[in-house]
């Protein structure tokens, strides 16, 4: 018998998840008791997450004219929100930089295409308003996050979807549906419910084929659905998805956006990549 959406979710308990001491400080952020001295001093015990978290919080991503040399400062210099990214940012890279072959995805593709679809997330937040700029950046960096899952529990299957999806010419989540009855994206809004993140981020990964769908967040689930289109158009971690779906027209009109804005997002963000490897390489 096929597993079910709960199945993949409940195996999903068996892979690598989030640290607990990444557990703890997200909870400690999200407390409103809670004081920058705890989460400064909950993180910094661990040295590894510790020299991580600073890296990338040097990184021109950031832009910060001095250096940030404790996680204390960081939080004080570039906030809660941005610590709380980061501290995501290096938990998820150990996850999913790695060879997911029932997507065609070489080791580091789906990293590059998660952090870059951040990247474009973040970038239509800031310029257009849009929503929460680190919101829509968690949202991006984790919207793939099912298809680690997937592909560890159900590599067989996904190569008949692989076929399906090239012989019948149809995007390959639609071929997920039609195959197992599921799709990555509704993986994904799983484990993130598991990791206790909040219910419009859940919504914006289970959605992210679906923006029209979303009821919590609306213009999260959009920016993250024409951030991950608009990464697949620059040709960044194609795998089986390939271009066989385009951004929906009614995304882009709820952000109040135009084809002409994303074009010209496209040539920004391609510098901005060069300017962030810091955040492409965390290790």
């Amino acid at each position: 018998m096929s597993p079910t959406l709960e199945d993949i979710i409940k195996k999903s308990e068996e892979l690598p998840a989030l640290p607990k001491v990444v557990h703890k400080a997200l909870a400690l952020i999200d407390d409103p008791d809670s004081t920058l001295e705890s989460i400064s001093s909950l993180i910094s015990r661990d040295p590894v997450l510790t020299f991580r978290v600073l890296k990338l919080a040097n990184s021109a991503y950031y832009g910060y004219s001095r250096k940030i040399a404790t996680i204390q400062e960081a939080v004080l210099i570039l906030g809660l929100a941005a610590v709380k990214n980061l501290l995501l940012t290096v938990s998820v890279y150990k996850i999913m930089n790695k060879k997911v072959a029932g997507y065609i995805l070489e080791k580091g593709e789906l990293w590059k295409h998660s952090m870059v679809s951040a990247l474009i997330a973040r970038q239509l937040a800031q310029r257009f308003s849009c929503c929460d700029p680190e919101k829509a950046f968690m949202a991006a960096l984790t919207h793939d996050i099912g298809k680690i899952v997937m592909n560890h529990y159900i590599a067989p299957q996904l190569k008949e979807v692989i076929a399906v999806s090239e012989r019948e010419r149809i995007p390959f989540q639609k071929a997920e549906e039609m195959i197992l009855g599921f799709n990555h994206a509704q993986v994904g809004g799983g484990i993130a419910r598991q990791w206790n993140l909040p219910e419009e981020l859940v919504e914006a990964i289970q959605f992210h084929h679906e923006p029209l769908s979303a009821q919590i967040n609306p213009k999260l689930t959009a920016i993250t659905h024409v951030a991950d289109v608009t990464c697949m158009s620059m040709g960044v971690g194609l795998g089986g998805d390939g271009l066989l779906y385009p951004i929906e027209e009614q995304a882009l009109q709820l952000l109040q956006l135009a084809p002409a804005d994303i074009e010209n997002l496209i040539a920004e963000v391609v510098d901005s990549i060069q300017e962030n490897e810091e955040m492409l390489m965390v290790n």
